[in-house]
This record gives C-alpha cells, structure tokens and sequence, in this order.
C-alpha cells in the first residue's frame, strides 16, 4: 500500500476509535452502574490510546492526522441514547450495540491489516490493537452476565 493510502486507511481508523472513545464515554456518563461506568471507563482510555498510537503512526508517513467523529458514529451514539434514556434497565441492548459497532471495528482492522505487510512496525501495532478488541468482544459476555445478574 502506498504512503497516501496508508495514511487514509490510518485516518479512517483515528475516527473509527473516536467514535467509539466517544459513546464509551456518552454510556459511563449516562449510568449510575459501577460495573457498566468502569468497564466504559477502561475501554474509552483504552480507545484514546489506540488513535494517539495510529495518529503517531500517521505523522511518521507524512500525515496530519484529522481527530473526529464520522456521521455514522454520530447516528450509532444518537440509537444508543435513546436506550441510554433507560440504560439501567436495557443494559443488555447497549451491550449489543458496543458488540455490533466493535466487530465493525474489527472488519475495518483487517482490511488496513491486509494491505499494510511493506509496513512492518505498522502491521503488528494494527494486529496488537485488533487483538485486544477482539478480547473485549469476548468480555462482553462477562459483562452481561455480571449487569444482568439478579443479586442474591
């Protein structure tokens, strides 16, 4: 892949990871669950870490990397506020949003991932990244469980 088409599958990335930073963040400010608030908490530094990583990676190809949201970000945070409204008890919803938006993430990684093999250092930064959402996909079913739980 070339310079150009790197730094604009890297951009597509930056906003990908802000979007999702942003409604992790819009979901930890609307619960008064401590489980769903630290959970939020850890995945939104988590996805600030990821786009100052990649924007790093931008400016080493000559980029300027752009930090914002995208209009289908807006859209998927605007569907999960209207379940934020009664997010305490529709936890379950919103956990199904976060699984759907991350393995959308998942699928944008592995197109970057494909075409970035000239670019080592790159690739294995993209596939640690794309490891560790995959892993929060995983934990999701944790959370359910532990959110939906009925307490003894």
């Amino acid at each position: 892949m070339n310079k150009e088409k790197m730094k604009s599958a890297l951009q597509e990335l930056i906003i990908r990871l802000q979007d999702s930073e942003k409604g992790y963040k819009e979901i930890h400010n609307a619960t008064s669950n401590v489980v769903i608030k630290n959970w939020m908490s850890k995945y939104a530094d988590e996805r600030h870490g990821f786009h100052r990583d990649l924007e790093a990676e931008s400016k080493l190809l000559g980029g300027n990397p752009e930090v914002k949201t995208s209009i289908l970000g807006d859209i998927h945070r605007l569907f999960i506020d209207i379940k934020i409204n009664n997010i305490d008890d529709s936890v379950e919803s919103i956990v199904d949003e976060i699984e759907r938006g991350s393995n959308k993430l998942l699928e944008d990684y592995d197109k970057v991932i494909e075409t970035c093999s000239e670019h080592e250092r790159l690739r294995v930064l993209l596939e640690a990244q794309r490891w560790k959402i995959n892993d929060e996909i995983k934990n999701l079913v944790a959370l359910r469980e532990e959110v939906t739980e009925p307490v003894a």
